[in-house]
């Protein structure tokens, strides 16, 4: 009889760190998903903040009563209000990139030229859609701030990723005869197209009502004709 009151309690026992354990899990997993709805909100706060006043104007204090987060929330995401920047610019960067066009050599038969316009129009399009990135970016990049800051850096830093993928796709569908002429070409065509980028995207916020296919495939033609003089 003890041994078998032993071996029941033993069950009983074992069931019950069973349902702590899974008591455990499931807080765990709340917890999680309010940190992460926690953590959104105070990125969408600083965004808002970010667009109304700018690096400078946005604290740490304005922050707390924009997003209804207690300080201690966002202390405990972000170090400081330029970890604060940064995250921001990775979680938008991570938006828009979902839509960036793969820069990978042209499919066989078709021309570079098509080929271009349809990655232009597409890396416009992926502005359009998701423009909380190249906003961020430029509002960091314009206005000026003592030192480095961090954010400012991780925005040059996924640029110039992006550069270098286009550079790549020039390498690989210009004549070779480019590396001895202008060896610099396809770096130089990448950086164009960026910089168009950068001001078809401040046209936007100016004025919308442009036909920006038309202008991807303006700068399709423009590329094309200066690779083929320049190679």
């Amino acid at each position: 009889m003890k041994v078998r009151n032993e071996t029941i309690a033993s069950r009983r026992g074992g069931s019950g760190r069973r349902a702590a354990r899974k008591e455990a899990d499931a807080g765990g997993r709340r917890q999680r998903r309010q940190g992460v709805q926690s953590r959104r909100r105070i990125l969408e706060a600083t965004f808002d903040l970010a667009q109304e006043l700018g690096y400078q104007g946005t604290s740490i204090s304005k922050v707390v009563e924009r997003s209804g987060l207690p300080a201690s929330s966002v202390y405990w995401h972000f170090a400081d209000k330029d970890a604060l920047f940064a995250a921001m610019i990775h979680h938008s960067f991570e938006q828009w990139a979902a839509n960036l066009p793969k820069w990978t050599p042209p499919t066989k038969g078709v021309s570079r030229r098509d080929e271009l316009a349809a990655r232009v129009r597409s890396a416009i399009a992926s502005i359009a859609s998701n423009p909380e990135f190249w906003r961020l970016g430029l509002i960091l990049s314009l206005q000026r701030q003592p030192g480095e800051l961090q954010a400012r850096e991780l925005f040059k830093n996924i640029r110039q990723r992006v550069i270098a993928n286009m550079a790549e796709f020039w390498r690989q569908v210009l004549p070779t005869g480019y590396r001895r002429r202008a060896p610099d070409l396809p770096e130089l065509l990448a950086r164009f197209t960026m910089a168009t980028a950068d001001g078809l995207f401040v046209s936007a916020q100016i004025d919308s009502d442009h036909d920006y296919n038309r202008f991807a495939d303006l700068l399709a033609d423009m590329l094309e004709a200066v690779a083929v003089r320049r190679s």
